[in-house]
């Protein structure tokens, strides 16, 4: 396990001594309110009453001893307390429609599977056109190729050789050549090559 997640240990000396002193504040709180140990006060509700000096029989106290001051018993009133209202009960907990909420998130998951699905097919839908239009430009491209081959193989010269027989044009036995800026003819008998 990692130290990240671990407890910090309390230390037992430092709970000791929080304990000792929590003990000395409350021994020294209980003391300045009520006294020493032997004049302890007895407790009714709010009133906090001095006990009375117990004095001992005149004859047996000898008579060198002065008298211990008298302690005055402090009454303090009970202050009113103000009646609290009667506690109501609490109120009963609102019940939610379980079948109302149930229905309503089984709509919700019917309705985002059936928008999924419409989804996927207008994607496979576009899919399909995007393969049709493709094997379209395919033929096209052979189409294509197939008319240049063609077009090609009927520039070549021996086909306009056979095409011009074909249609009855013969070999002529002068060529005349025009040279121009001087407008001079010359006259060359064919030669096939």
């Amino acid at each position: 396990m990692s130290d990240q997640y671990r407890r910090a240990q309390a230390d037992p000396e430092e709970i000791i001594k929080a304990a000792r002193r929590r003990a000395r504040a409350a021994s020294s709180r209980r003391r300045s309110l009520v006294g020493e140990a032997d004049a302890a006060p007895a407790f009714d509700g709010n009133l906090a009453v001095q006990p009375a000096p117990v004095e001992a029989p005149a004859e047996t106290a000898p008579a060198a001893a002065p008298a211990a001051p008298q302690r005055e018993t402090v009454v303090i009133p009970r202050t009113k307390i103000a009646e609290r209202p009667a506690a109501k009960p609490a109120p009963e907990p609102v019940e939610v429609p379980r079948p109302a909420f149930v229905g309503g998130i089984v709509a919700l998951v019917v309705a985002g599977i059936v928008g999924l699905l419409l989804l996927n097919t207008v994607i496979n839908e576009d899919a399909y056109h995007l393969q049709e239009l493709r094997s379209q430009a395919n033929e096209l491209d052979e189409t294509e190729q197939a008319l240049a081959d063609e077009l090609t193989q009927l520039n070549s010269p021996n086909n306009l050789q056979a095409k011009a027989s074909e249609y009855g044009m013969v070999n002529p036995d002068l060529v005349t050549f025009l040279y121009l800026p001087g407008g001079q003819t010359v006259e060359v008998p064919w030669n096939e090559e």
